[in-house]
């Protein structure tokens, strides 16, 4: 054989001279940390920027005689999912209304927690806090709706600010649909409860928790009782800017 033909032979496909091509690679299947953490993506890429929403929230306690309940209205501004301010513009409370006085003391209150980073529930989604949790992908799930996995998450912070529950996550889009969980630390006289959030989308291709639901039992010597509570989020809107948003918290035009 002369070097001419060796050659064209060497130019030849592959295929041609009957070798075999590598076989495509297999997609690594899903692990729980691979689902957490594009949920997680979604997360951030649904709460980029400055959002502003309203909140209502409601608490009824009931202990034999004892009924306590409390209603309020406030507003919530973040930056990049991390807070900003928070606003009251009505709370009642065992249907006597706060005055203005009461409302900028639980104003002055509640942002003084929250820029410390205490009171509110660490999502295991939140890029912030996914290392406080350790997750695990439940296969087979048989409370799966179509198009959604369930990963359930637990950690060692056994704080106010964490819990051990799960999470349904859609497949599409890697958005948190709903999450449950059990507090590590129940509200005081409490012997049990549990918390859901359910998530919609509240803007075009953003989805955010419209809806909380608590639900406690418990016991102060003799008399037990239940506790609910119960929080909705709406009104979403983004802003240019933080001083655009402050203002119309402020104004209570969000």
């Amino acid at each position: 054989m002369n070097l001419r033909v060796v050659i064209s032979l060497l130019a030849l496909p592959m295929t041609l001279l009957g070798a075999r091509t590598p076989a495509p690679t297999a997609a690594a299947p899903e692990t729980a940390a691979s689902i957490v953490e594009r949920a997680a993506s979604a997360y951030a890429a649904d709460v980029h920027g400055i959002l502003g929403m309203e909140r209502h929230f409601s608490t009824v306690i009931s202990a034999g005689a004892i009924q306590h309940s409390e209603v309020s209205d406030s507003g919530l501004l973040l930056n990049d999912g991390a807070f900003v301010k928070i606003k009251y513009y009505r709370i009642v409370r065992d249907g006597k209304t706060f005055s203005k006085p009461a409302i900028a003391a639980r104003d002055a209150q509640t942002n003084r927690d929250w820029t410390a980073g205490k009171v509110f529930f660490k999502e295991p989604y939140d890029r912030r806090y996914i290392h406080d949790y350790r997750f695990e992908l439940r296969t087979p799930c048989s409370d799966c709706p179509a198009g959604t996995v369930a990963v359930s998450f637990a950690s060692a912070a056994h704080d106010t600010q964490h819990g051990e529950g799960k999470m349904w996550i859609s497949t599409s889009t890697w958005q948190v649909q709903r999450l449950s969980y059990v507090p590590y630390v129940l509200p005081p006289h409490a012997t049990s409860g549990s918390v859901t959030e359910v998530s919609s989308e509240v803007l075009p291709n953003m989805w955010y928790v419209t809806r909380i639901e608590q639900a406690y039992r418990g016991r102060d010597f003799i008399i037990s009782g239940t506790g609910t509570f119960t929080g909705t989020v709406d009104h979403f809107r983004r802003f240019h800017s933080e001083s655009d948003g402050e203002t119309a918290l402020k104004e209570a035009t969000i």
